[in-house]
């Protein structure tokens, strides 16, 4: 049985996810404290993922409260991998990355190097602004 090489990634990656109707470029977050991936639902509604697969109780430390969140199941592409995970939909229209990569995707396949997208801890300090676009295309 071969083992999987953990391949190194930036803090923020371009992620392609596709739904029913239209797949999506987006900058994603990697973030190890989180434990499930997770999509803005804005583009959730229009990349069309069908009826929600669950629901999951997420805590929120920075307000300390639990809120409640549909998962959909979605298929997505970072670096050259490919998974297809439950991703937990939320309003992320206020934050800069519209999708979250949690450990459910980084456990054993990335390790997080955040020299590579960013110029020191601040998450303003992104190097390539343009890679914070979200672009829509057809399936």
């Amino acid at each position: 049985m071969s083992e999987i090489k953990k391949k190194i990634i930036g803090l923020t990656e371009v992620v392609h996810v596709c739904g029913s109707k239209k797949c999506a470029k987006i900058a994603a977050i990697c973030d190890t404290g989180a434990t499930t991936t997770s999509i803005d639902a804005t583009i959730a509604k229009e990349l069309d993922f069908g009826k929600p697969i669950g629901t999951i109780t997420v805590l929120n430390p920075s307000v300390n409260k639990k809120f409640k969140r549909e998962i959909v199941k979605v298929n997505l592409e970072i670096s050259g991998r490919t998974f297809e995970v439950g991703a937990n939909v939320q309003d992320r229209t206020h934050m800069t990355h519209k999708m979250i990569i949690g450990r459910d995707i980084l456990f054993e396949n990335f390790i997080v190097d955040v020299s590579i997208t960013h110029d020191g801890s601040n998450l303003k300090t992104i190097k390539d602004k343009e890679l914070l676009k979200v672009e829509i295309y057809d399936v």
